[in-house]
């Protein structure tokens, strides 16, 4: 990842999580958890009008950051490889759209998970506030004058005590008990589609 340190201390951010709010959580039947990320570059699909927010986003300079847990090949579901090519596939569907996140910064760690360098208790995996933290001092980004849009709890909650102000995009592609959870994370904002986010982060950031 390229750290551009030019952006006064002051700058506001919009930070995003990728599975279930960029690209679409996909629905895997022969599964024990029938919903999961993306585990194959073909299944990763843009979530409907996710490309006119961040490309709003762009056009006012507002830097976007990518803020995810990806613990796929920590526990055994997926090699390296695939894993980078998930997020490759991310960003050229988003690229064809014309738009784009500026940094990224991935947890990919997991303390249940079956390989040893990935398998233990960070500070950056969500609902911790670490990749928040770490992208605000990498980039000089005020977190009370930033947002963070997430799809669960976690996301939610990271924002909370990273002092960021929290946006929840709603949807049911999820297991029933984590869609509840989500409902009742409190968030400071909440959307059902992206048309309906654009427009409030066009207010938030006016």
């Amino acid at each position: 990842m390229q750290i551009n340190r030019t952006h006064s201390k002051n700058t506001s951010a919009f930070f995003i999580d990728r599975d279930g709010v960029i690209i679409k959580i996909v629905r895997y039947p022969s599964k024990k958890e029938p919903f999961d990320s993306a585990q194959n570059p073909k299944d990763v699909k843009l979530v409907p009008n996710i490309d006119k927010v961040i490309l709003w986003l762009n056009q006012q300079h507002i830097p976007v950051i990518e803020i995810s847990n990806q613990p796929g090949v920590a526990k055994g579901k997926m090699s390296q490889k695939t894993s980078d090519a998930i997020e490759t596939k991310t960003h050229y569907l988003l690229k064809k759209s014309k738009c784009k996140i500026n940094y990224v910064y991935i947890c990919p760690h997991h303390p249940q998970g079956i390989v040893p360098k990935l398998t233990k208790i960070c500070s950056c995996r969500k609902p911790k506030p670490g990749l928040l933290i770490k992208a605000s001092k990498d980039l000089n980004i005020n977190l009370n004058k930033s947002i963070f849009l997430g799809d669960s709890t976690s996301d939610i909650e990271a924002g909370k005590k990273a002092g960021c102000s929290t946006f929840l995009y709603f949807h049911h592609h999820n297991l029933p008990e984590k869609v509840k959870l989500a409902q009742n994370s409190n968030p400071d904002f909440q959307s059902i589609n992206h048309l309906q986010t654009l427009s409030i982060l066009k207010k938030y950031f006016s």
